[in-house]
């Protein structure tokens, strides 16, 4: 009875596999123009979720721009995401669906972004965010390397939120980054409670060489001419706090704030969860 009953769930999501088949969709990222950083684009789907094709009928195309153009507005008109784009120009946009069910009420990340690094979605020099249409308590979350959108909650702000996470996937607000507080927060702007259309000094154009500025990420174009890469900051801090993730990462020299070296109580990274996790982590996330 249970070799009849996995061959049928086998055969249910190889179905499901086919039927995500469509014309102009693409599972893996593309060539890439260049070997600059780069943010990518995926849209993400739960085993159990309706996929309403928005990577190829220009959804996100649509909202990614929005988004660029909202974080332009916000430097002051002076920088950009730096997008991952096809040899074409076109935005290089993937399509993934995970082989476990979503979960209600909030997603704990480990798991997507385990399945998603274990795909291919893994290269240290980009950063990932995911559009999804499974449910989730949650408008967004991202941490360093993979990020995610939360369609139905997110709704009406989408912009806004995607800015937001991607500040955090960035790496903001530092720990050394003035006023912050829960978490990566800040008490107000984009990183505030109500997504206030303003970045705020504390992160942008700060002024202290001690402490990370969001205008000198490797993210951003044009780029600064002393540019610094989030993920081996927030993975040091991380092996610091939880002695995880395995890999020799390091803050630059050039960062001496006490608070950033000492870190949070929450720091986390999940770049590496493939290979090494163990599946006994994600016991929540059914099959």
């Amino acid at each position: 009875m249970k070799k009849i009953l996995l061959t049928l769930l086998l055969t249910f999501f190889s179905f499901s596999l086919l039927a995500d088949e469509k014309p102009g969709r693409f599972f893996k990222d593309q060539p890439d123009v260049n070997d600059d950083y780069q943010i990518h684009f995926i849209y993400f789907l739960a085993k159990n979720t309706k996929d309403k094709e928005r990577d190829i009928n220009g959804w996100i195309e649509k909202q990614v721009k929005k988004t660029d153009d909202l974080f332009f507005e916000l430097t002051g008109n002076k920088q950009r995401f730096k997008l991952d784009r096809r040899k074409d120009g076109k935005l290089d946009i993937s399509f993934a669906r995970m082989d476990r069910k979503a979960r209600r009420g909030g997603w704990n990340v480990n798991y997507p972004d385990y399945y998603l690094q274990k795909i291919g979605f893994n290269n240290p020099k980009k950063l990932y965010l995911s559009f999804t249409d499974a449910s989730s308590g949650d408008g967004g979350q991202m941490g360093p390397h993979h990020g995610y959108i939360f369609i139905g909650k997110a709704s009406g702000q989408i912009d806004k939120i995607s800015v937001h996470e991607l500040l955090h996937g960035l790496g903001f607000a530092m720990p050394c980054s003035k006023g912050q507080q829960r978490g990566a927060h800040l008490g107000s702007g984009i990183l505030g409670p109500d997504l206030q259309k303003k970045l705020g000094k504390a992160i942008y154009n700060h002024g202290d060489p001690t402490c990370p500025d969001l205008k000198d990420s490797v993210y951003l174009t044009p780029t600064s001419d002393n540019p610094f890469d989030p993920l081996p900051i927030a993975c040091a801090l991380s092996q610091k706090v939880r002695g995880y993730p395995p890999g020799n990462f390091e803050i630059p020299a050039r960062y001496t704030h006490k608070k950033l070296l000492k870190g949070r109580k929450n720091e986390w990274c999940t770049f590496g969860v493939y290979p090494n996790a163990k599946l006994e982590w994600f016991k929540k996330w059914k099959e």
